[in-house]
């Protein structure tokens, strides 16, 4: 098979599977291969090292890497069993210079990984997903926002987030315009400007999918007249009469909801979007069986329901 046949028929074969079972058939097709990956799971950090992947794949683009076992959901391995993400940010630092996206999950990330990210890959840095990782603060985050001006995915669901301040909100919402996704739900993040959360809005036309920690669903209006792009909304909480929510209106496309901690008196707020609903999250809302079948009777069009 000729090099220029190998060129053309490579870039078709993108599932990771099969592009390992090609690069095993001859040692040309394992050269392209190397040559041609763009993006590359690692399962688990250990089953490999930094100079055998930058050896292996030069050409990276997107790399996602996984630490602690699944146990460490359940608090069932110590905190620093292991699953540092420190050696692999080096390597970024100095090798991979098509990298653009990086997604760590269960691994343990500290502030300075994030400084050495943000100067390194800040002008080119796409997507950072920090899944269910520790170890670092918004701090980091800070050096995130104020350097990684073309990010369109942040990512942060789950972990667990040292609080110092706000600002790393702001610095995203002040720097950033082509921002597409903001998730910081199931995190401890309290110190959320919402006057930063519509600037994000108004700033980022792309913006479709936003996912935050409990915050006050009546101090998010102006968010959501903000958001005319937005298609995911999750998180929030409900503290104030029921009654006051009326005056709550949501985007005009959204369609993936999930509405942490609402109740029965609250659930009126999604009648009237109820039919464009294709996702709709109830893991966290406080509603009965009968509630839930109110709700999902009124969501002809749904997909998904959690």
């Amino acid at each position: 098979m000729s090099d220029v046949v190998l060129v053309c028929v490579l870039p078709y074969i993108q599932d990771a599977r099969d592009r390992a079972a090609v690069s095993l058939v001859c040692r040309r097709l394992y050269e392209h291969d190397a040559l041609t990956r763009k993006h590359i799971t690692i399962a688990f950090c250990y089953t490999t090292t930094t100079d055998r992947l930058r050896r292996r794949f030069p050409h990276l683009e997107s790399l996602e890497l996984k630490g602690k076992p699944r146990a460490a959901m359940f608090n069932l391995i110590p905190e620093d069993w292991g699953g540092y993400v420190t050696p692999w940010v080096f390597e970024i630092a100095e090798n991979f210079n098509f990298l653009k996206s990086v997604h760590f999950r269960r691994m343990i990330v500290k502030d300075t990984d994030l400084e050495i990210l943000a100067r390194s890959r800040g002008n080119v840095l796409q997507g950072l997903k920090l899944d269910k990782c520790s170890g670092f603060s918004t701090d980091g985050l800070f050096l995130i926002g104020s350097m990684c001006r073309q990010l369109r995915t942040l990512f942060l669901e789950e972990s667990s987030i040292v609080e110092k301040d706000g600002r790393w909100l702001h610095e995203i919402a002040v720097k950033n315009s082509v921002l597409e996704t903001l998730n910081f739900y199931m995190t401890d993040l309290a110190q959320v400007s919402f006057d930063d959360l519509e600037r994000i809005a108004r700033n980022c036309p792309n913006l479709t999918s936003v996912k935050i920690s409990d915050c006050e669903i009546l101090n998010l209006a102006g968010f959501f007249r903000a958001a005319a792009a937005l298609e995911e909304f999750c998180g929030g909480s409900f503290n104030e009469q029921s009654e006051r929510y009326n005056a709550v209106r949501f985007p005009p496309r959204l369609c993936r909801l999930g509405l942490t901690y609402m109740g029965k008196n609250e659930m009126p707020i999604v009648f009237p979007f109820a039919s464009l609903l294709k996702k709709l999250d109830l893991l966290y809302a406080l509603l009965d069986t009968e509630d839930h079948c109110l709700l999902i009777q009124r969501c002809p069009n749904l997909e998904v329901l959690e």
